[in-house]
């Protein structure tokens, strides 16, 4: 890295850690982005180059882990796409850091207002669209083939859980231990897909 793209990151760094201080003292509503800038300390113009919105920058450290499009294409073309996923999410949640409960203090803050959650919704869309982009490419497949499209819900819904089950528990067993033991759990079952119904007591609806 550059001392340029160095001092980007700190930069980019030292303003996220000042807004969530803000949006934690003082809530998301209170807080605004000339508070943010003035506190750390850059321009304003700066301020809004790294960060277009509010809502993007309280939500920078909720989305990153979310990039698991991004996380699946620095795995071995060779690798089996199961287990390719599943160093996906693991990396997902290493690039999460909540060790002072900060993170947690956030989601709680977003999760009560209306426009960074509506946000989140957006960027949780985006992610997962990323996501179906990175496994067509590995499958050989049409974005919009209907295995590509099943394997991106699950592995989304998979790296929710995970983050549920990470976050439950007397937090003894670590976050990658966690997230192995629900793979390994997952990996069990007898899989159930819903099925067209059919029999001559089945009733139809009407169009």
């Amino acid at each position: 890295m550059g001392l340029r793209e160095l001092k980007a990151t700190r930069t980019r760094q030292q303003i996220v850690d000042t807004a969530l201080s803000l949006f934690i003292d003082q809530g998301y509503d209170a807080t605004t982005m000339e508070q943010i800038a003035e506190r750390a300390e850059v321009g304003s113009t700066t301020l809004y180059r790294y960060f277009p919105s509010k809502d993007l920058l309280i939500l920078d450290r909720l989305t990153q882990p979310m990039n698991l499009g991004a996380f699946l294409r620095e795995r071995p073309a060779e690798e089996p796409l199961s287990v390719a996923l599943g160093a996906a999410i693991h990396a997902s949640f290493d690039v999460l850091d909540d060790e002072d409960g900060r993170l947690t203090a956030v989601r709680h803050i977003v999760d009560n207002a209306p426009i960074p959650r509506a946000r989140l919704w957006d960027l949780a869309a985006q992610a997962q669209s990323e996501l179906k982009k990175a496994i067509a490419e590995r499958m050989g497949r049409p974005v919009e083939d209907l295995l590509v499209v099943m394997t991106a819900h699950v592995t989304f819904a998979v790296f929710h859980i995970a983050g549920e089950t990470a976050g439950a528990g007397d937090h003894k067993a670590s976050r990658s231990e966690s997230v192995d033991e629900l793979l390994r759990t997952l990996n069990t079952f007898e899989w159930v897909v819903p099925a067209p119904p059919s029999g001559p007591d089945t009733v139809r609806p009407r169009p």
